[in-house]
């Protein structure tokens, strides 16, 4: 019949009109909960919404096994794939839209607020001014993402900023803060720059840093400051993220400064910022 791919939004406040009115149609809702947190979404809300049957998803669902059990569900039933934030930001939506079109079977896309797409907004940084995003996991014994690192710098060598998304493991039963990131970008570029190979300096600790915690909902907290020093602050539970700043137009410092209560005695004689300091 249809499959609908459905951003859910950032948390209960922005979830959509068209959300509610495909979820309350829906024979099947496959409720997403591996990719992403939406604060006030969960099993006992939507069952206040959805008619239907509700069903959790796997991860290996919607990728080992191609989304399969969803759309042959699809085929003659009124199925609703529900995903915190905006679903076509995952590869695995996109891939699960794709087989859908293979195999001739309607879809429907709804898009929701997204937490890439809230974090930017509450940060008060000119959205034009962003370079490539990248995510931030949690280090293992054998495997270190330097790759977030060489993102990182590559962008505030352009000039960009970087919104660096946090590790989310449900499985584990947890996910990254603020306060542990801030600790794992700042040792891993010095470990990145022991490498002779990439000749480097550290130049993080020292960076304007923007910590976002629950972007897109009532709770939402934005604190801006040397990345160092972002742990020193009290967030809201995850989903968290950061946003490392690159070159600043003087009003996006201003923003930082009224918005995001960025300490200035810890930038003054910055040669990175110092000079922008006299607009404001």
């Amino acid at each position: 019949m249809v499959l609908v791919i459905l951003g859910l939004g950032t948390s209960i406040d922005y979830m959509s009109i068209e959300a509610l009115r495909h979820l309350s149609r829906a024979d099947i809702v496959f409720l997403e909960t591996y990719t992403s947190i939406a604060p006030g979404i969960n099993y006992n809300l939507l069952k206040k919404i959805v008619k239907g049957e509700i069903r959790f998803t796997t991860r290996r669902e919607l990728e080992e096994a191609g989304g399969e059990p969803i759309l042959s569900e699809a085929r003659n039933k009124y199925v609703v794939l529900a995903v915190a934030g905006d679903p076509m930001i995952a590869t695995t939506h996109v891939n699960l839209v794709i087989a859908a079109a293979k195999k001739n079977i309607e879809y429907i896309i709804v898009p929701g607020l997204s937490g890439i797409q809230a974090s930017i907004s509450l940060s008060g940084l000119q959205v034009y001014k962003f370079g490539r995003i990248t995510t931030l996991t949690y280090p293992e014994e054998h495997y270190k993402p330097y790759t977030t690192i060489k993102v990182i710098r590559e962008n505030i060598e352009r000039g960009l900023h970087t919104l660096v998304l946090l590790d989310i493991r449900y499985d584990e039963g947890r996910a990254m803060s603020i306060k542990e990131a801030s600790r794992i970008l700042v040792e891993l570029e010095e470990e990145y720059c022991l490498n002779p190979e990439n000749n480097c300096s550290p130049i993080l600790s020292d960076t304007i840093g923007v910590g976002i915690a629950r972007a897109g909902s009532r709770e939402a907290v934005v604190r801006a400051d040397l990345i160092k020093r972002l742990s020193l602050h009290e967030y809201p539970p995850p989903p968290h993220s950061i946003i490392v700043v690159g070159s600043l137009h003087p009003v996006e410092l201003e923003a930082l400064v009224f918005h995001g209560k960025l300490p200035l005695e810890y930038i003054r004689d910055n040669p990175r910022y110092s000079r922008i300091l006299k607009y404001i």
